[in-house]
């Protein structure tokens, strides 16, 4: 009995359509891509133009070229690192010299006397054209000529299924799917912006007669795609807004003054204007979506420290969630020392404090606990709070948004502040966080160290060795960070954390106590050593970059970054910024010999500057969204098509489109929106929880 065909057309299996069958299926499902719908949203990386067919003598070098002729000569040789079989084509007038790189198989195939038909990329060698592993086929008198030039997609391809067994399954695909191109926008909004339909712009982004058919498709695609993720942010911000009341607050001069006394330093303006606008959220009734966001060092916890504070004197309990473990405990050792001799109570929710769970999450339950600090853990179902009216989460950007939906269904709604020292750049910000506030804090506490930073080849590493032994004799301590743990036994290029760290105790760091710090030790080892690091019984702390976030060492001034071209502008900021964190001058030295022109860049801007709003807007640039803070882990789909490092006007006319398409149908409710309401609830649905326009 045939398995029955899935109600959304999207969702057909591709060995179902004409022409893909099970085993080309097999291949593209190695590539991600499952069903109709995949296939037709694997959009072309480029475009190249193929000329018509034409003769030997009109070739020209770098371009896909069509010709046909005989094959007047045949050689397979085995010399050299790689075999061979090579062919001489002659049209008449001119030869073309043909290579098939490992090509055995055309021994026999390919003779002297043939009439063939070869399409491939020229190039030159010694004013004799010639391709490489060119396209094949046999001619006769009636195989009509290839009369006109034509721009083929180019897609992401593998060893099991190249670009053009892709096309033709697209193709394939768009010929099954004549009428499943719903139209999603009223013609009004698309003839504003001069924006091709979606049924054209599928068939012309695949099949493109010319540079500017590619490009009007693209356009629209971009559109879609940014427009989706607009509307869907801004549908989920006004949900989560109007559907549960968040606690209100109320604050006056003398709990501002109790609270300002927990701090041994004065708040900075930018402090001040953070916790003003974060206070201002948190007394509107409105559950606050906020991200607080500044340069490392910039006092962000403070910040939030004060928000938590105002909580619990409203009789509000705070849950604070960092990444790791070693930033939780980090965290709780910082909070700690602040509340000092308050009445606040502040738990430990890590695997290595579970011994006490059960008193611990009954005193969590009963609201004895005041501040909980933990990993995201803390937000599972078992862990209930009496009163939960502030989450404060550090380094993960959009973690919250499941968890928001998993509070929501235990009745809870409590404001959001997310921390992050990873400065986002605007394009970013306004895409990925269009359902938050952004807050900035963009000065340093004073009496915070400027960080010398230096870019040193391999053979000048002895230099960032003796930097540290004096430092160490200074009474300072030290960090040297690698790219992983172990080496893959095939090359010491990039560095490993057991090879360094045992040259260094037995080597140039012999006569220092030096310790190793990475992921795979057990939580008590990793807090054991960061206990001894910040007791000074270690000097110099190896590790990979587990220490890459919140570690706290105001005796720490030298950074060393090992393999440095292995991390990212971001890392590298962050990694730099565990020192220079007091008044004691401070050093970050990249060892690396820098083998790409990217990580040139890297390393160049890492040394001209150390501003992390300058460092990150480079990163984008340099890595695109995807890679800037992970979007696969940011509980939003991977944008497809657009490039939001270029697409900054774009991104603006759908910001404003999607407010304006809002404020006429909140909800989407008209008959006119019903197939945006269904491709918004099918993209954005679970991760964003969009009750709104269900």
């Amino acid at each position: 009995m045939e398995a029955p065909q899935p109600t959304d057309p999207g969702e057909q299996k591709l060995e179902s359509l004409p022409g893909i069958g099970v085993a080309r299926a097999k291949k593209l499902r190695e590539l991600g891509l499952n069903s109709l719908r995949d296939l037709l949203e694997y959009f072309p990386k480029r475009y190249q133009f193929e000329a018509e067919e034409g003769a030997i003598q009109d070739l020209e070098p770098d371009q896909i070229h069509t010709v046909r002729g005989q094959i007047v000569a045949v050689d397979y040789n085995t010399s050299g690192a790689k075999a061979r079989f090579q062919a001489t084509l002659d049209d008449g007038e001119n030869r073309l010299a043909l290579t098939w790189f490992g090509g055995a198989y055309l021994r026999g195939k390919l003779t002297p006397g043939m009439h063939v038909r070869v399409r491939g990329k020229v190039n030159f060698f010694r004013e004799l054209p010639q391709m490489v592993n060119a396209k094949w086929e046999v001619v006769d008198d009636d195989l009509k000529e290839i009369s006109q030039a034509k721009l083929r997609p180019i897609y992401g391809a593998s060893a099991g299924i190249a670009s053009e067994a892709i096309e033709k399954a697209i193709g394939a695909a768009l010929d099954a799917s004549k009428d499943q191109f719903e139209e999603i926008f009223d013609r009004s909004l698309l003839d504003k912006n001069r924006m091709i339909g979606r049924r054209e712009a599928f068939e012309k982004i695949h099949r493109p007669r010319n540079n500017a058919e590619a490009y009007a498709a693209r356009r629209r695609m971009v559109y879609d795609e940014l427009m989706l993720l607009q509307i869907g942010l801004q549908v989920a911000r006004r949900s989560s807004a109007g559907r549960l009341s968040a606690p209100v607050v109320r604050v006056d001069r003398l709990l501002d003054e109790r609270i300002r006394k927990r701090f041994p330093f004065s708040l900075t303006g930018a402090q001040e204007k953070a916790a003003f606008e974060i206070v201002r959220d948190m007394k509107s009734g409105r559950a606050m979506n906020r991200l607080l966001q500044g340069d490392v060092g910039s006092g962000k916890t403070a910040v939030a420290l004060y928000a938590m504070l105002v909580g619990v004197a409203n009789k509000l309990q705070s849950a604070m969630l960092a990444p790791t473990e070693v930033l939780a405990e980090q965290h709780y050792l910082s909070l700690t020392n602040f509340l000092k001799d308050s009445g606040v109570r502040i738990e430990l929710f890590t695997q290595r404090t579970k011994r006490g769970g059960k008193a611990m999450l009954e005193s969590l339950r009963e609201g004895e606990i005041h501040i909980a600090v933990g990993t995201q853990a803390l937000l599972q179902r078992d862990v209930d709070f009496a009163n939960l009216g502030l989450v404060v989460i550090d380094e993960q950007h959009r973690l919250g948004v499941r968890q928001r939906a998993h509070l929501r269904e235990k009745g809870l709604s409590p404001h959001y502040l997310v921390m992050t020292a990873t400065p986002i750049p605007r394009t970013l910000a306004l895409s990925y966080f269009a359902d938050f506030d952004v807050t900035t804090i963009n000065e340093l506490p004073p009496g915070r160290a400027a960080i010398e930073t230096h870019w040193i080849r391999k053979p000048g590493a002895p230099r960032a060795w003796e930097l540290i032994n004096q430092e160490v004799q200074a009474g300072h301590q030290a960090f040297v960070v690698v790219p992983r743990i172990e080496g893959d036994g095939l090359t010491d290029e990039v560095r490993s954390l057991d090879v360094v760290y045992e040259q260094l105790r037995d080597g140039p760091l012999k006569s220092l106590r030096v310790a190793e710090l990475h992921g795979r030790m057990s939580p008590e080892e990793k807090q054991d050593v960061m206990n001894r690091f910040r007791a000074r019984e270690i000097d110099v702390l190896c590790a990979t970059t587990v220490i890459e976030v919140g570690v706290d060492i105001p005796n720490a001034t030298v950074m060393v970054i090992e393999s440095a071209d292995q991390f990212g502008l971001a890392q590298l900021h962050q990694l730099r910024g565990r020192v220079g964190r007091d008044a004691h001058r401070s050093y970050c030295m990249l060892i690396s010999d820098a083998p790409t022109a990217e990580s040139v860049k890297r390393l160049e801007a890492m040394v001209n500057t150390d501003d992390g709003f300058e460092l990150a807007e480079e990163d984008l640039r340099q890595r695109g969204p995807g890679d800037f803070f992970g979007t696969r882990q940011s509980g939003l789909p991977d944008l497809k098509i657009a490039d939001l490092g270029q697409e900054l006007e774009m991104l603006k006319i759908a910001r404003q489109d999607a407010g304006e398409l809002l404020e006429r149908d909140p909800e989407l409710r008209q008959e006119n929106h019903r197939a945006l309401r269904t491709e918004l609830l099918r993209r954005f649905g679970e991760t964003l929880g969009l009750g709104g326009i269900g």
